[in-house]
C-alpha cells in the first residue's frame, strides 16, 4: 500500500498512479515566526481508497439583492463584474435578499409603473432586466435562482414574472424562489402577529402555482435551524431545492472567533438537521445566503484576511458535509460604506473603490473573493478522507479532481504560528516538481490578500502565471506555510 506524503501541483499525475493511501506529514521545525512563535507540527493522512462525497463545480456561488437587478447592475456590457465571475469560474448566482419583498415591484411587459409609485417601492424590475440578466449569465457561464416578491404578494405580477423568467432564462434559471426570509415577515410588517408555518405554506403554494417550469426553491428562512425548512421539504413534493440562510456570527464577532474550531463545529451543527431532512426527501440543499456576519459584516474582520481564510475553510467544510452549494452574499456599492437601508458594505466579495467606479460598474476584489477563488481550485471532484493531527489552529481538505489530480488545501488560521513542512512522497523515487498556490496577507487584520503575490486587476482578471514550483527530490518536498495563510497543493 503506497504512501504519498503531501505534495502539490499542477503536474499531470494520472489517477491510476495515485497511491491507495496518501499520508501527508507536515513536520514543524525549530524555526520561529517573525513574532517569535515556533512552527507547529501537523500530520495529515489522506485515504484515497475510500472516496467520499462530491465537490460540485457550482458549489461556491454568489448572492445579490434583487435591487442590483432593478437598478441596472449585473450587466455584461459594462465594467468588470462579468470578468470577475469568469475569473472565479462558472457557478451559481442567487438574486433575492431583503430588498425582494421589502421594496421591489415587478411591472409586466407593456405596462407602465404606477404613478406615483407606492410608498414602499424603491426598485422596479421588468422583463428587460431579466433579459440583461440572461446576457450576464450567458457571458459568465453561471446559472441562477431568482426570487419573486411574496411578502407583498400580487398574483398577477407574480405569474407574469414567473413566466418571463422561465421564457427568457430557460435552463439558466435553476429555480424560482418564492419570497425571502418568511420567518421574519412579522417583524418586517409583511404579516400580522401569529403568522406561522401553516399560513406561510399557503402563501408558498400560491406562488408555486404560478411557476410553470416546476423548478422551485425555498423557503429561504433567515434561521438555519428554523423548522419551516424541514417542514416544507417534507410537505411539498413540488419543491426541487431546499434553501436556507446561515450567517456565522452576529455583528459583535471577532477574527479569533470566526476562525475558531468552535465556529467550525457550530456551522456544521446548524446545517445538519435540515440537510438530513433534505437527503431523506432526495432534495439538494443550498445555503443560498451566507457570510461571516449578518447585518453587512464586521469592520476589521469581514473585510480582511481573516474572512478569506474563513471563506476557504467554510466552503470546503460545507461541501464535505454534503450540501449542494453555498452562496456568499454581497452588494455592488462602495467598499466599506452603507449600501441600502443602512447596511454596510463590509462582507461583500467585490465592491467599488469610489462612486466613480461604482457608476462605471468597475469593482475591486475584497479578501473574501480570494478565499472563494482558492476553494474553486480544488474541484470539481470527490473528497478524500483526511486525518489531521496538530496542535495548531489549522484545517485540511483533500479532493481527487475529475481531471485525476489530488489537491489538498491546508489552512493555517493562527495569526502568529507558521508551519514549516517536510512533505515526503514515499512511493515516488522519481525527480519531479510540485506546484503550490499561496493565499497570503500582512496579517489576519490586513486587506492586502493576494495569491502568489497577484491580485485581481481592474479588468477583473487574476494573472498568477506559473504556480510556485517545489522540487520533489527522493520523494521529499520542503514547504513553508506562513501564519494566517493558506496553500493549495496539487498532486
Amino acid at each position: 500500500m503506497g504512501l504519498i506524503r503531501a505534495t502539490a501541483a499542477a503536474t499531470a499525475v494520472a489517477a491510476t498512479t495515485v497511491a491507495t493511501l496518501v499520508s501527508t506529514t507536515l513536520v514543524g521545525t525549530a524555526t520561529a515566526a517573525a513574532a517569535g512563535t515556533p512552527a507547529v507540527a501537523a500530520t495529515i493522512s489522506v485515504d484515497t481508497a475510500h472516496p467520499a462525497g462530491r465537490l460540485p463545480a457550482d458549489f461556491v456561488g454568489l448572492s445579490f439583492e434583487m435591487r442590483e437587478l432593478g437598478i441596472g447592475n449585473l450587466d455584461a456590457r459594462k465594467g468588470n463584474l462579468a470578468a470577475m465571475l469568469r475569473t472565479l469560474g462558472p457557478s451559481n448566482l442567487r438574486i433575492a435578499g431583503n430588498t425582494l419583498d421589502r421594496d421591489t415591484l415587478w411591472v409586466p411587459q407593456g405596462q407602465q409603473p404606477p404613478d406615483p409609485l407606492p410608498d414602499w417601492v424603491k426598485d422596479v424590475v421588468t422583463a428587460a432586466d431579466v433579459q440583461r440578466l440572461d446576457t450576464f449569465l450567458r457571458s459568465t457561464g453561471y446559472r441562477a435562482e431568482v426570487g419573486i416578491n411574496v411578502g407583498r404578494w400580487d398574483a398577477v405580477a407574480g405569474a407574469d414574472q414567473a413566466k418571463a423568467m422561465s421564457t427568457i432564462l430557460g435552463n439558466r434559471l435553476v429555480a424560482t424562489e418564492c419570497g425571502n426570509e418568511p420567518d421574519q415577515w412579522i417583524g418586517k410588517g409583511f404579516r400580522p402577529a401569529g403568522y406561522a408555518y401553516p399560513a406561510y405554506r399557503q402563501d408558498w403554494e400560491a406562488c408555486a402555482a404560478t411557476v410553470a417550469n416546476h423548478r422551485l426553491a425555498g423557503p429561504d428562512t433567515a434561521s438555519p435551524t428554523s423548522s419551516w425548512a424541514s417542514s416544507l421539504a417534507q410537505d411539498e413534493s413540488a419543491l426541487t431545492m431546499l434553501t436556507v440562510h446561515q450567517y456565522t456570527m452576529d455583528p459583535t464577532g471577532t477574527a479569533d472567533r470566526l476562525l475558531s474550531p468552535a465556529t467550525v463545529t457550530g456551522q456544521r451543527n446548524a446545517a445538519l438537521p435540515n440537510l438530513t431532512v433534505a437527503n431523506a426527501a432526495h432534495l439538494p440543499m443550498r445555503i443560498d445566503e451566507t457570510n461571516s456576519a449578518y447585518g453587512g459584516g464586521i469592520d476589521g474582520v469581514s473585510n480582511k484576511q481573516a474572512s478569506a481564510l474563513w471563506a476557504l475553510d467554510y466552503s470546503l467544510e460545507m461541501a464535505q458535509l454534503g450540501l449542494a452549494g453555498i452562496n456568499f452574499h454581497g452588494g455592488l456599492g462602495v467598499c466599506n460604506q452603507p449600501i441600502w437601508n443602512g447596511k454596510w458594505q463590509l462582507y461583500t466579495p467585490m465592491c467599488a473603490l469610489d462612486t466613480t467606479n461604482q457608476a462605471a460598474q468597475v469593482y475591486h476584489a475584497m479578501p473574501i473573493y480570494y478565499g472563494l477563488w482558492m476553494a474553486r481550485q480544488l474541484g470539481p471532484g470527490t473528497f478524500l478522507p483526511v486525518t489531521l493531527q496538530t496542535a495548531a489552529n489549522a484545517t485540511a481538505y483533500a479532493v481527487r479532481g475529475d481531471d485525476g489530480h489530488v489537491r489538498l488545501a491546508v489552512i493555517d488560521k493562527d495569526s502568529t504560528t507558521p508551519l514549516h513542512l517536510d512533505l515526503t512522497v514515499a512511493d515516488r523515487d522519481c525527480h519531479a516538481t510540485a506546484g503550490v498556490l499561496r493565499m497570503t496577507a500582512g496579517g489576519l487584520a490586513a486587506d492586502d490578500t493576494a495569491v502568489n503575490g497577484s491580485t485581481v486587476d481592474s479588468a477583473g482578471k487574476l494573472h498568477i502565471g506559473r504556480q510556485d514550483r517545489v522540487k520533489v527530490s527522493n520523494g521529499t518536498v520542503h514547504l513553508d506555510v506562513a501564519a494566517g495563510s493558506a496553500v493549495v497543493i496539487s498532486l
